[in-house]
């Protein structure tokens, strides 16, 4: 076989990369399916064919066990070709004759077989040069290559054929990059993001290269081929097989895993009833159908449970022995977390890329068009920096996404064991978060959609579907993660469940949470009407959904670890004490409400229970909990119903009178919402959801309401219209402040102990600062906008205005952190230098380098007087600080005790002891300064986080005056078309 186009020499820096990631799932004691480097004998000959090119000594030996395909007659040196890993053997073809193939032969399709790769390459006849008796044959992947085709194997096909493409040795990522930003620094995160994450079982059992150093291979020019895993990839998402032959159990579907359960489906989906058909089941199906018979009819949970056995979970899978036997210790790492989480896709943290195996990388191509990787085993992944993109793709497609992070570098690993003798031979790796479209907290999408996506826990007291009770009491405890607010309920319903129809109807819930078979079939199905698709989650009653009783312990636990680290844990007596009493002086009041009401809460503290159990599993509980705005539902048993400002639109009026979605499509064109939604602000979005949900028609509140509306008119309309666009500039501050109080805690992905290469820190800082410029910006809007006072009489307007009462004062806490550090120099540089006072830690720190080095100093006069030589100076050479450079003629008279360490023409340079005991202390201050740095950012956050009351009353205020404004607007365009105003009279 003649070589391709472009030589090079050398090894590619993609060999052990690759080998680190598909070595992973190899065991250490048998073949390994990782790359191995084959050579091709360079010597053919016409009167000696070769039948067997393993018979070659030269050549690594392949694991596959297929049969073997003859090499194609030897005749001239050709270079050796560079092949790493293996591919399916061709089906035994008769090789071509030894004949001479002239013009006939142009422009019909060609398929070459290649002995190394043991595959078949299609192309077609492009011109025939008669001098050399060759043909150029152009490959489908766009190589093109000069010939003797009757010196090869050819086969002539027809143009139906399906097209193959040729096996490259780097077309186990190969991706097309169009931004420029990741064509930057390409070859360092292949070749060292990989060996980040390399575990000491690996590398083990990867085919020796056999190449030297100086032999030419044939490779793909790098620097014309630079490749990345990552965003840009084909289509299908699906890489074709090189081979059509090696015959496979056609029969046989791989698994791959499914959007768990969208509301209506029979039952939790195992992951394992939707087949990937095509050349990915040709290429996976043996495999899989041959280890992993476990999957089968016969499968059992974690218990030993059988499907259709009473409590049989099928979230979980049970290992058989002599399958754990055969794994190497990175394989059991990966299957014990998978084996616990059937129903979700692991992104498995290696290094600086997140990988997804077997099923879940089917998933991973299927849904985020990601490319397989090279190798009998279904794997992808996709690097740290997109973690967000894919995440949030796969949690709104349906998927629950487990994330596995990093908590050990192989350089701990590797301390780990020479101090404790441990005999682990891969990295720590530990859940840290677990994402489903009701968990989102950020991401491109949940930006561009201010819409907020509601995780709801219902539970029912007459749960007997026998009962024939014409009251029904239901729990309910709704969330907006994005937003940390919480909404508590129990309401009394009819038969019909009207109330809990109109709740579903205005919140259209993403996620819902119940109890396991527990629901009555009338609730059943009133989900199943006023939702549109939400994730369903059946957790187990009482131990999983809990009960009133156990959740009120839970609460109290949480909420009194939040309080003795409120108070830096200086006195644990604090919480031992609210403990021993009732537990609720540090429980927010709406919760210490329902807690005192007794049996008559139970229903939706056991709701809320249920919510906290499943946000506990996805880190998210305390979190949550500690900076949580709890609000009651406007249909909650808990108040008169009469004695409410506003009308609840029940679920019929909801979708007759199109408030929030059209009866033709589903979305909100031509709706009522649609039409009034021209709010500049994401947080005043939603407020007028609300509103228009709850439309008042408690006349005082009107007549408030219109005299505020007209307060923004007239003489005051210009200061509104400023006002306004001001505000257009704000970021979505409610969803930027939960993420800034949630980033507060080291928990989940924040934790310390994960090993993030991605710079989280500048991202949080970035974040940080422009909340604190969204805060600035919207109180300054506010101030501005009241001068109107002094014309206008509405008491709402006043009171939103009025710093101290509905706008609340923040002046004084701006003035804090502006003086605390340079916000834009920060910004630019990803790192808070704070300024002077403002950091003990910090500025002990730096007092102790200044003191150090004015030791330094006045060190250095010492030996200018000792030596009496004024010149006598500090240099820096490399990594050697405070060099005493003495001139040539004065090194007689330099003290024995001096540490010579360099010298140039004419100069010699000195420690002395005293300097290298500066340096010592140096190293540690300079340390202690830059760990204080570190630091200090999580500290300004905390103590931001300490006046989020304040926060939250701002956006507040903001958002209601912006919902002003909006009926100020929406009234002055119907003036335009009206020729005088009317204001509706309330009796």
């Amino acid at each position: 076989m003649a070589p391709g186009k472009r030589q090079n020499n050398g090894r590619s820096p993609l060999v052990n990369p690759q080998r680190q990631i598909t070595s992973f799932f190899s065991k250490s004691n048998s073949p390994s399916p990782s790359p191995t480097i084959s050579k091709l004998n360079p010597n053919k000959s016409n009167s000696n064919p070769n039948p067997n090119p393993n018979s070659n000594s030269n050549r690594t030996p392949s694991p596959s066990p297929s049969p073997t395909t003859p090499s194609p007659l030897q005749s001239n040196p050709k270079k050796s070709r560079l092949v790493i890993g293996q591919t399916p053997s061709p089906p035994p073809s008769t090789p071509a004759a030894a004949k001479s193939y002239g013009e006939d032969v142009l422009r019909k399709r060609i398929r070459v077989y290649w002995p190394l790769d043991k595959a078949w390459y299609e192309g077609c006849v492009k011109s025939f040069d008669k001098e050399c008796n060759k043909h150029l044959v152009q490959y489908d992947d766009g190589e093109d290559e000069l010939l003797d085709l009757g010196k090869e194997k050819i086969e002539w096909v027809q143009e139906s054929v399906s097209l193959l493409k040729r096996l490259r040795r780097d077309s186990f990522k190969k991706v097309v990059v169009e931004d420029d930003e990741e064509m930057e620094n390409v070859e360092d995160e292949i070749s060292d993001d990989r060996s980040d994450s390399s575990d000491d079982d690996w590398n083990k059992n990867v085919g020796k290269e056999d190449v030297s150093e100086d032999e030419e291979v044939d490779l793909v020019d790098e620097q014309e081929n630079k490749v990345l895993r990552g965003r840009k990839r084909k289509s299908s998402g699906v890489k074709k097989s090189k081979s059509d032959g090696n015959a496979v159990n056609a029969d046989f579907k791989s698994p791959i895993i499914k959007p768990v359960k969208i509301f209506g489906s029979d039952k939790l989906s195992n992951g394992f009833d939707n087949p990937v058909m095509g050349d990915v089941s040709e290429r996976f199906s043996a495999r899989e159908a041959d280890k992993f018979h476990f999957l089968g009819p016969d499968r059992r949970d974690a218990k030993r449970r059988r499907p259709g056995d009473v409590y049989y979970d099928p979230r979980t899978l049970y290992l058989p022995p002599d399958f754990l036997r055969n794994l190497s210790e990175g394989q059991k790492q990966w299957w014990e977390f998978k084996s616990k989480h059937m129903d979700k896709v692991i992104f498995f943290k290696m290094g600086k890329f997140y990988e997804l195996f077997e099923m879940d990388a089917h998933v991973g191509a299927k849904e985020l068009d990601l490319q397989y990787m090279k190798g009998e085993q279904p794997h992808c992944g996709f690097p740290e920096r997109n973690f967000s993109m894919n995440v949030e793709k796969l949690a709104r497609k349906g998927y629950r996404v487990l994330v596995v992070e990093q908590t050990e570098t192989p350089e701990q690993l590797e301390l780990r064991r020479k101090e404790k003798g441990s005999k682990d031979k891969v990295v720590k790796r530990e859940i840290c978060a677990v994402v489903t479209k009701g968990t989102l907290t950020e991401g491109e999408l949940l930006s561009a959609n201010p819409d907020a996506s509601y995780l709801m826990a219902l539970t029912e007291s007459n749960q007997s579907p026998a009962s024939q009770s014409t009251d029904r009491c239901f729990g309910i405890c709704v969330v907006d993660v994005a937003t940390s607010r919480i909404i508590l309920g129990q309401v009394m319903d009819d038969l019909d469940c009207s109330v809990l129809c109109c709740l579903l109807s205005e919140l259209r819930p993403v996620e819902i949470i119940k109890p396991a078979n527990m629901l009555s079939p009338e609730t059943e199905r009133a989900i199943l009407r006023h939702t549109r698709n939400p994730l369903v989650n059946d957790l187990v009653p009482l131990s999983e959904f809990w009960d009133a009783e156990t959740t009120v312990l839970e609460i109290k636990n949480i909420y009194n670890r939040i309080t003795a680290e409120s108070l830096n844990k200086a006195d644990s007596n604090v919480a031992n004490s609210q403990a021993e009493g009732d537990g609720l002086t540090c429980l927010p009041g709406i919760l210490s409400e329902l807690i005192s009401t007794g049996d008559s809460g139970s229903q939706v503290l056991s709701a809320l229970g249920g919510t906290l159990f499943y946000l506990k599993k996805s880190f998210l509980d305390e979190t949550l909990l500690r900076f949580a705005k709890f609000e009651l539902l406007p249909c909650s048993g808990f108040g008169d119903m009469a004695k409410k400002p506003y009308m609840v639109l029940d679920a019929p009026a909801l979708e007759n009178l199109e408030v929030f979605e059209n009866s033709r499509s589903g979305d909100s064109s031509g709706t009522l919402y649609a039409q009034l939604n021209h709010c500049v602000t994401a947080f005043g979005k939603r407020l007028l959801r609300t509103w228009l949900a709850r439309p008042l028609y408690n006349s005082g509140l009107i007549r408030e309401r219109q005299d505020a509306v007209a307060g923004l008119r007239g003489v005051n309309q210009p200061f509104a219209l400023e006002f306004r666009k001001a505000l257009s500039r704000l970021p979505d501050m409610e969803r930027l402040l939960a993420r800034l109080f949630a980033s507060s805690e080291a928990n989940g992905r924040n934790s310390n102990k994960v090993v993030l290469y991605e710079d989280a820190a500048k991202k949080q800082l970035q974040e940080f600062i422009s909340a604190l410029h969204g805060c600035e910006l919207m109180d300054q809007a506010c101030s501005s906008l009241g001068a109107i006072l002094e014309n206008t009489e509405s008491r709402q307007l006043h009171h939103i205005l009025t710093p101290g009462k509905g706008l609340p004062a923040i002046v004084s806490i701006l003035k804090h952190f502006k003086d605390a550090f340079d916000w834009v120099e920060a910004n630019n540089s990803g790192r808070i230098i704070p300024h002077g006072g403002v950091d003990m830690d910090y500025d002990s720190a730096c007092k102790k380098v200044k003191e150090i080095e004015a030791s330094l100093t006045k060190h250095l006069k010492e030996q200018r007087k000792l030596l009496g030589d004024t010149s006598i100076t500090y240099v820096t050479i490399g990594k050697d600080l405070y060099l005493l450079e003495v001139p040539e003629s004065l090194r007689g008279s330099v003290p024995r005790d001096y540490e010579l360490r360099s010298s140039k023409k004419g100069f010699f340079r000195y420690w002395t002891p005293n300097i290298k005991k500066l340096l010592g202390e140096l190293s540690q201050a300079e340390s202690e300064k830059e760990s204080a740095l570190k630091s200090i950012l999580q500290r300004l956050i905390g103590q931001f986080c300490e006046h989020h009351n304040k926060w939250r009353q701002m956006v507040a205020a903001t958002a209601g005056l912006t919902l002003i404004l909006l009926d100020g607007s929406l009234l002055h365009a119907f003036l335009i078309l009206q020729s005088n105003s009317c204001s509706s009279e309330m009796n």
